[in-house]
């Protein structure tokens, strides 16, 4: 599983440390019926914003989202690999949580995907079948969040 991800910016530790495991990972747990790595469905589509991606995870930051390392391998239809996984959750211990996968887009743009789901740490089963998975709260959750933050984006489809 290539990137096509050119050298820019460097990928946060925890996003580096993704992309060398989970690849592994997923050969293992794929014969078993599981899985640690995913296509990124195009439906999760929130749009680009045009940011470098340090510039973005500080946005999310503001916006209450932290990185999430426990979360399958985002891969694009066209091969490339996430270049982060944020999630926000009203609090640690909350049902359910926004999640965000970020995809380099040129050399000043990221592409956001997002859904909704049940949050690991307290339903790991639900999360890990992907019972409740709203796609369509999620991307409507995420525009909201980046429109109030002041974040501009283009949905190009």
């Amino acid at each position: 599983m290539a990137s096509t991800d050119d050298t820019r910016e460097p990928l946060d530790l925890t996003t580096r440390a993704r992309r060398r495991v989970l690849p592994a990972l997923h050969r293992i747990k794929e014969p078993l019926g599981g899985f640690a790595t995913c296509v990124q469905h195009p439906d999760e589509y929130v749009g680009t914003v045009d940011r470098s991606l340090s510039s973005f995870r500080s946005d999310l930051e503001a916006m209450s989202f932290a990185p999430e390392p426990v979360a399958s391998l985002k891969v694009h239809r066209d091969g490339r690999l996430s270049a982060g996984s944020w999630v926000r959750r009203r609090s640690p211990l909350s049902r359910r949580q926004l999640h965000v996968a970020l995809f380099r887009n040129g050399v000043e743009g990221i592409e956001v995907f997002a859904h909704r789901e049940y949050s690991w740490l307290r339903h790991p089963y639900r999360h890990y079948t992907a019972e409740g998975w709203d796609t369509d709260g999620g991307v409507r959750r995420m525009r909201s969040l980046l429109s109030d933050h002041g974040v501009t984006f283009s949905v190009e489809r």
